[in-house]
């Protein structure tokens, strides 16, 4: 244990510090309201030093709760022990299995009929909570079909062409429909993206069942993705755990041809001699995964094709609250490197778009 801690010792000292500020600052905040609370109400029309001091004290919180909503997100696989997959289910089966209704949206969905063996697409309306996130496009589609969610463009059923893949995983304890805007943004671009539900990712195995999945589904004549799979390109992606998981994905499934890497926490042994072609994106104000700790360092090891470049001002969750910051990209380099489109690629090399893009620095490119 004495050696676990030395080894994780920085990632202990930024979650206590984060934790220290986030004290001293709700403490403060609580001094000066009772101080307020307790002062006589200053004259009509007249403007009292203290309101002044309310308005800073409110800025503060704000900014301190946005330090703390990282810490609370923090990848538990990257500063504890990890735990098995059956062990976590187990334990959380009631918490993220069951179907409550405050767990429920507001979607269309395609399910497998178990008389058939068929999917069927039923809209079905749960009205027991607002819908908190967008309404997914008329011209993407998703379908829940056991532990996955497929996002796919609406056009594939009417057409005979095949799509390529993307198979995603989600960083930890987020489930799927976290991602629901950033992945209806890649399917958007033209591929079939495969989630599945796991919320405990790293070892990349939940990402590689999702392929044989989805290449199960194109020979299932009862299927609509029947025949529209293009199994030779096939990508992966994800978030923090999820990113880590893509790297242990491409070194041990060679169908991988691809990966993009959002905030993600693999270990610098776990991408040495990667050579699928990697996107490695991160933030400059992520401060769950640090990008000298995870990312650049993955970034070296790798001995493909490799892009790295951090977003300024990009917090841990960014990919979450604004997708569309990280998602352009995302679906540039699959276009890249799975439908091998030369004006995609050269937006990732140097002296390319990504990096004269002002919202991006530290950009980096290799092979």
């Amino acid at each position: 244990m004495r050696e676990w801690i030395n080894e994780h010792r920085k990632i202990f000292i930024c979650l206590i510090a984060g934790i220290v500020a986030v004290a001293v600052i709700s403490a403060a905040a609580v001094v000066i309201h009772n101080k307020n609370s307790n002062k006589p109400s200053a004259p009509a029309g007249t403007v009292n030093a203290d309101e002044k001091t309310d308005e800073q004290v409110e800025k503060t919180q704000s900014a301190s709760d946005g330090i703390q909503s990282q810490i609370e997100s923090s990848d538990v696989t990257n500063i504890t022990p990890s735990i098995s997959e059956s062990e976590f289910e187990s334990k959380s089966e009631n918490k993220f299995d069951s179907k409550t209704e405050k767990e429920t949206d507001i979607k269309s969905e395609s399910k497998t009929d178990s008389g058939t063996g068929k999917e069927t697409e039923a809209k079905t309306e749960r009205s027991t909570r607002p819908q908190t996130t967008r309404p997914v496009p008329t011209e993407v589609k998703s379908l829940a079909d056991g532990n996955k969610t497929v996002y796919y463009p609406a056009a594939l059923e009417s057409e005979t062409k095949k799509y390529p893949v993307i198979v995603w995983a989600n960083g930890t304890l987020c489930a799927t429909d976290t991602y629901d805007k950033l992945l209806t943004k890649i399917s958007e671009g033209g591929y079939i993206v495969v989630a599945d539900s796991s919320v405990m990712t790293a070892e990349g195995t939940a990402q590689i069942d999702s392929i044989d999945y989805i290449i199960g589904k194109n020979s299932d004549t009862g299927s609509i993705f029947c025949g529209k799979v293009d199994t030779e390109k096939i990508g992966a992606a994800g978030h923090s755990q999820g990113g880590r998981s893509a790297v242990n994905a491409a070194q041990n499934d060679g169908r991988i041809k691809c990966i993009v890497s959002i905030a993600g926490s693999p270990y610098k042994e776990e991408a040495e001699g990667l050579k699928a072609s990697a996107l490695y994106l991160t933030g400059t104000a992520d401060m769950v995964v640090l990008s000298s700790e995870w990312c650049k360092p993955a970034y070296d090891a790798a001995a493909g094709r490799a892009v790295y470049a951090s977003l300024k001002g990009g917090v841990h969750t960014t990919c979450i609250t604004d997708p569309e910051k990280v998602s352009g990209y995302a679906v540039s380099w699959f276009d890249a490197y799975l439908k091998n489109d030369s004006a995609s690629k050269a937006k990732f090399q140097n002296g390319g778009e990504l990096s004269k893009d002002s919202a991006w620095q530290d950009f980096a490119s290799k092979n």
